[in-house]
């Protein structure tokens, strides 16, 4: 049986939330994707397909909506500039408007009557790492799985920085970080380790001797090894908290 996929739309008093459904059959348990400043695009649904032929039910929500259909064009290398509109529709993109995306999926889709998912994990790259991490800690309950994956601007000197949710996760953490990320350089990653430490949140830790964006198969920075040990540290997280709570 293949990936089946189907775009949605989600009633909410902002609007209309376009959220892209992947699955194959009955669900093992919901997964939210939270996309990079790219936005969606064939690459996005390809990995959303393969999370899916997994077990999982995959909700890919479109977090530019609010500012219209945008889409950008990926750097074909590392020279490569970026395009200003897609910085600004990044920075415009917050983590409340995530977080009410989140708990807009939770309410269509979770529950434990059939056709629902009683449990979810998120799964959150570049842009998204940060909105995949709010969401863990604004619906402690619901998430029982995290993964923030070369994430951007995870901390900040405000009040408001992602890095200062992680005491408030309830569910399984896991970071995976860039060695080469100007992004997210060695001492906010070692900031973002600490907190997980401190307050004993359950979560793990790694670090690749990889580019930012290492995870997307059709980015320049691309690694497979680095991938596939990243991936298969998500599976047996989602195996361990997601799956076998959706289990009856």
């Amino acid at each position: 049986m293949g990936v089946t996929a189907a775009e949605h739309r989600i009633a909410t008093s902002e609007g209309d939330l376009p959220v892209k459904v992947f699955e194959v059959g009955e669900a093992r348990g919901g997964l939210i994707l939270f996309m990079d400043a790219f936005g969606w695009r064939d690459e996005l649904d390809r990995m959303c397909a393969q999370w899916a032929g997994e077990g999982y039910r995959v909700f890919l929500p479109d977090l530019y909506w609010r500012q219209g259909t945008l889409r950008f064009p990926v750097p074909a290398n590392r020279e490569a500039p970026f395009d200003p509109a897609m910085v600004c529709a990044n920075l415009a993109t917050t983590m409340e408007m995530s977080v009410a995306d989140t708990r807009a999926i939770l309410e269509r889709w979770g529950g434990t009557t059939p056709g629902r998912c009683a449990r979810f994990g998120a799964v959150g790259y570049c842009m998204g790492a940060r909105h995949a991490l709010a969401a863990a800690a604004r619906c402690p309950d619901r998430l029982t799985f995290t993964a923030c994956l070369h994430g951007g601007r995870m901390v900040s000197d405000g009040p408001d920085s992602p890095h200062l949710l992680i005491p408030q996760v309830r569910g399984r953490l896991y970071l995976g970080f860039a060695a080469d990320d100007d992004t997210c350089p060695e001492e906010h990653q070692a900031l973002l380790a600490r907190a997980l430490v401190e307050s004993r949140v359950d979560g793990q830790v790694e670090r690749f001797a990889a580019a930012h964006g290492w995870m997307f198969p059709d980015r320049w920075c691309f690694d497979a090894a680095c991938a596939a040990t990243a991936r298969a540290a998500i599976l047996r997280g989602l195996a361990a908290t997601v799956a076998e709570a959706a289990r009856p």
